[in-house]
């Protein structure tokens, strides 16, 4: 995305709100673009030339110049510098909404362009493909599972966790017509996409949280696909429960698949996804690094005070279903997200992936993360 409009001050942030500025410059005038005309909260977009002139006319207002450029440097932190932003590539490997919001939400509102960044989002299908592309240099940050993450990096992946971002599993067991309860899963086959992923992890521990134990109980069955082949698997009887994320509940809610139970409810606290890099960037860039955690941060902040407002904005760009839904999976995740995370977190991860040994051997919970960066963006306590 473009976030810079230039003018007499050479670059402002793409959505810097015209009302914040009348609110420290009543003298300040810009015309609007046409799309923007008889809108109640309409931005600035690039492009549009500022005036500080005052509207009666006079000398040029130099206090005015010298204000307006504080309250964009202070609003800001400093960091939107005069000239090009840089580019930066970020991989999701989910296309929903919910994997997606929190890049949306920096995005669409101006958030990293006030941080100097130009963030696009690369959808890289697969944890595994994604942190392939990470060490390779072909993305600069990913969002990722924590037990794959932690996994990869024991095994000396040059790549580390600097931030969390999903403090929840946002899976929901959900059974075959016929099934009712937990209970009536004793001698089934539970699907999962493959071995070692996070639906596999999600439907074991949260069935051992329920008393249920694989394989004396029920077995777990690879290779059943993606969510709708795994609801054609629940529809034809070849399995009788699988792990759906929150809006593929919603869906298949709607088909008359029953809710067996929310596997974040029996398994909380725990950093479902999080923000890895390559350790090369630590030393490379960690200036932007801060940038981006801070832009991104903003941008959570503002999801949880104004959900509607975003939701508005999701549905403008028509790539996520229809309005209902959407509004119900911003208001789902406006309270989830945070970026924090701790030795405690990790330490989590690595119980939950069986890796204690190889972890200890490796150094500790210490060498899988770092907090330096989230300290220094001020999103630390979140």
């Amino acid at each position: 995305m473009e976030c810079w409009s230039t003018g007499v001050l050479g670059a402002i942030p793409r959505r810097f709100s015209p009302r914040l500025l009348k609110h420290f410059l009543p003298n300040l005038s810009f015309p609007l673009t046409g799309k923007d005309k008889g809108k109640g909260d309409s931005y600035i977009s690039r492009g549009t030339p500022i005036s500080i002139f005052p509207r009666q006319g006079g000398r040029r207002n130099a206090t005015a110049l010298s204000l307006l450029l504080f309250v964009l440097l202070t609003a800001f932190g400093g960091r939107a510098a005069f000239g090009a932003a840089k580019n930066v590539n970020f991989a999701s490997n989910t296309p929903t909404l919910s994997g997606t919001l929190p890049l949306i939400v920096a995005q669409e509102f101006g958030f990293f362009g006030a941080e100097g960044l130009d963030v696009k989002t690369v959808f890289i299908r697969g944890g595994p493909t994604a942190m392939a592309a990470l060490v390779g240099g072909g993305v600069d940050y990913t969002f990722v599972a924590g037990v794959a993450a932690v996994r990869a990096i024991a095994q000396n992946a040059p790549m580390v966790i600097i931030s969390g971002m999903q403090p929840y599993m946002d899976y929901t067991l959900l059974g075959a017509k016929g099934i009712s309860g937990v209970n009536d899963l004793k001698g089934k086959v539970v699907g999962v996409t493959g071995p070692g992923g996070i639906a596999e992890f999600a439907a074991v521990e949260g069935l051992a949280k329920k008393g249920l134990v694989r394989d004396r109980d029920y077995k777990i069955l690879y290779g059943v696909g993606n969510s709708p082949a795994r609801a054609q698997a629940l529809e034809t009887g070849k399995i009788q429960a699988s792990p759906f994320s929150f809006l593929e509940r919603l869906e298949l809610e709607r088909k008359g698949y029953p809710v067996l139970f929310d596997i974040g409810e029996v398994i909380p606290g725990f950093p479902f996804v999080v923000i890895a890099t390559g350790k090369q960037k630590l030393e490379t860039d960690p200036e932007g690094i801060v940038s981006l955690l801070r832009g991104i941060n903003r941008g959570l902040d503002f999801l949880k005070k104004n959900p509607d407002k975003v939701a508005d904005a999701v549905i403008k760009k028509n790539k996520f279903g229809d309005p209902v839904t959407v509004r119900t999976v911003v208001k789902q995740f406006a309270e989830v997200y945070s970026l924090g995370i701790s030795r405690e977190d990790i330490e989590s991860l690595i119980a939950a992936t069986r890796i204690e040994a190889e972890a200890k051997k490796f150094g500790g919970a210490d060498k899988f993360f770092t907090r330096q960066f989230l300290v220094k963006s001020g999103a630390a306590g979140r």
